[in-house]
């Protein structure tokens, strides 16, 4: 695979595959996202929208583009046959390659790329020029930034931070963007602005999607995403120097722009967020004054929605958040660990299963704690599960099944009080004038395993099955019945 492997070759891949389907004649208006909620909920097909009404034919928009592993496999250059917990173990393991030589996979800047194909600035900026849906009867305007990469750089250290952040379309040449407390890109812009002067900013609206695995995902600060995506695919990212920022900007970009916020701030929202609720509202947030437009002939604006999981973005988190979140374990000196899972039924962030090979009391509740407050496991958290290396991480059935026979609530449940929350949940409390640094919300821990004493005399008893041999015998002899479907 080529550093400039893009978009267009991703969808080509797809299609290959045969998950790509073409939808001819949808709105922008709802019709859209009407479509991509309920495929993500059936057959999950990549999506692409064209002969959108009131739109010239080829101004394309993409839905569905990591909706199970076989896509994000293919968004980082991997096998497309590998399972759940078989890509969570191969994304670690390329992790590595950030631990070995970080500088190495810095992006590299070309000239020429095929984004600068339009220029548009001043009176010729308009995104209703792209076909921006409106998702869903209840958002407040059109969202052309859900499956973004918005580009900002520490004034201090140069520090290049990609974060994926809702970006509505206020008017014609304004837009509006929600930068949570957590968000690196949020610190950038505030550092900036407390300075008094204007924050740089540039955002691309579609590109190969592998970006988003990591720029919606937390990784460490001081690092740049651009790099954590060339470790995994193993060849630097290509991006080129965008001519009135200078950021770098992902050279196979569909549609980009450049940039500042100023400190103006307009009503921003409500859209249906993560957890599947209108829960933030309509908000204060900044306003991007645009200076220019760039974009590809024939562009694909690649977007997703919310929804009740699982929904069109609720899957691709589960396994980097994962990968982060097993390497923030071992980081902290935790043996044992098995496998780690975020599931898709907590939208990758609000229910965590880590697998340990218990080595002594208080082994789960160690990796329970850790797992729970590290910031990939942090941010928008519920619920961590630590269960035996007997279980699957991956398979929700085991993992409740381990809770309901392994559990005692009464001693087995710890709660951690006043940790970090999100004004996008929907049982948070909200009051006028509350800053999104304030809020603060509650986590579980559960471990459920077997009582470590039972693990070391033995006692706890066998799990009823076949034994290995039988088990093996029948699958040999009658392969057939145990074909996946």
């Amino acid at each position: 695979m080529s550093s400039s492997y893009d978009l267009r070759e991703f969808i080509e891949r797809i299609e290959k595959l045969g998950l790509l389907r073409k939808v001819e004649g949808a709105s922008w208006d709802l019709e859209i996202g009407a479509i991509t909620d309920a495929n993500a909920k059936r057959n999950k097909y990549t999506l692409l929208f064209d002969k959108i009404p009131g739109y010239p034919e080829g101004f394309r928009v993409l839905t569905g583009a990591l909706l199970d592993s076989r896509r994000v496999s293919t968004a980082l250059d991997l096998d497309s046959n590998l399972n759940n917990l078989e890509l969570t173990t191969a994304i670690r393991e390329k992790l590595r390659n950030v631990e070995k030589g970080y500088e190495k996979y810095a992006p590299v800047m070309v000239d020429n790329p095929p984004t600068m194909e339009n220029v548009d600035k001043g009176d010729r900026i308009d995104f209703f020029k792209f076909p921006v849906p409106k998702w869903f009867h209840n958002d407040g305007g059109r969202y052309i930034g859900t499956a973004d990469a918005v580009i900002t750089r520490d004034p201090e250290s140069g520090w290049v931070n990609v974060g994926t952040y809702r970006v509505m379309v206020k008017d014609s040449k304004r837009l509006a963007i929600l930068m949570e407390a957590s968000r690196h890109g949020r610190s950038h812009v505030e550092k900036n602005l407390d300075s008094g002067k204007p924050a740089p900013i540039a955002l691309s609206f579609g590109h190969n999607p592998g970006l988003n695995l990591f720029s919606s995902n937390e990784v460490p600060e001081g690092m740049s995403e651009y790099n954590f995506l060339g470790a995994v695919r193993e060849k630097p990212v290509h991006t080129f120097k965008g001519p009135v920022t200078g950021l770098p900007i992902p050279a196979d970009s569909e549609i980009a722009v450049e940039g500042y916020i100023t400190g103006e701030r307009t009503d921003e929202g409500p859209l249906g967020e993560f957890m599947g609720y209108y829960a933030g509202g309509k908000m204060s947030n900044p306003v991007i004054k645009i200076e220019a437009v760039y974009y590809r002939n024939r562009p694909i604006l690649m977007g997703t929605c919310a929804g009740k999981p699982p929904y069109d973005y609720s899957y691709y988190r589960c396994p980097i958040r994962a990968s982060l979140i097993w390497n923030a374990l071992e980081g902290s000196g935790v043996a044992g660990v098995k496998g780690v899972w975020c599931h898709e039924e907590g939208y990758s962030r609000a229910f965590t299963a880590v697998s340990v090979k218990q080595m002594f009391g208080g082994h789960a509740v160690m990796a329970g704690h850790i797992a729970s407050q590290s910031r990939p496991g942090n941010v928008a958290g519920r619920y961590t599960v630590v269960v035996d290396d007997d279980i699957d991480p991956s398979n929700l059935n085991e993992v409740v099944w381990a809770m309901c026979s392994r559990n005692d609530p009464a001693s087995g449940i710890d709660i951690v009080r006043n940790t970090m929350g999100t004004p996008l949940d929907p049982i948070a409390k909200h009051e006028e004038g509350k800053d999104l640094l304030e809020y603060t919300a509650s986590r579980a821990i559960v471990m459920a395993v077997k009582p470590f004493e039972k693990i070391m005399k033995k006692t706890f008893p066998d799990v009823v099955k076949a034994d290995p041999d039988t088990d093996r015998k029948v699958h040999d002899k009658w392969p057939d019945l145990f074909k996946k479907s």
